[in-house]
């Protein structure tokens, strides 16, 4: 038998070893980045989700001056804080940092209302607004962290 046959059998079959290991490879890195995309996706549907039930529950609640700076018991309540703790787990620090602000602006919404500030007053407007504003920068910082997933 000649060595020629032999090392090209030798090295045919290194590189389709090489390539089935290079295929799994890839096959799996594109597998983990989309549980990856999914695990993000599902933690900022459930803050999103909870902040907005929350901040809609403080919409329609009575004026009560004495429960002004307990918003964090009522907000803890609808699971924002459950869900802002799982979104730290698989998210990247600066859209935690806008979570954060998000709850605080829904917290002060919440103080805004319990306060008895009518619906067109200069405070509830202002509380209603920063609310808003920065669950829009929220979601902007989500939707990049889903393209670069």
């Amino acid at each position: 038998m000649q060595w020629s046959t032999l090392v090209a059998t030798a090295v045919g079959a290194v590189l389709g070893v090489l390539a089935t290991l290079v295929a799994d490879h890839v096959r799996w890195r594109r597998d983990r980045s989309e549980r990856d995309r999914d695990a993000l996706r599902s933690a900022f549907t459930e803050y999103l989700t909870t902040l907005s039930a929350a901040k809609d529950a403080f919409s329609r609640v009575d004026p009560s001056p004495e429960d002004v700076g307990k918003g964090h018991v009522a907000i803890g309540e609808h699971g924002v804080y459950a869900a802002q703790q799982q979104l730290e787990l698989v998210a990247q620090w600066t859209l935690i940092e806008k979570a954060g602000r998000a709850t605080l602006s829904v917290l002060d919404f919440h103080d805004a209302v319990v306060a008895g500030h009518s619906t067109n007053s200069r405070e509830y407007v202002d509380a209603w607004r920063a609310a808003r504003q920065t669950r829009a920068a929220l979601i902007e910082e989500m939707r990049k962290a889903l393209e670069r997933t």
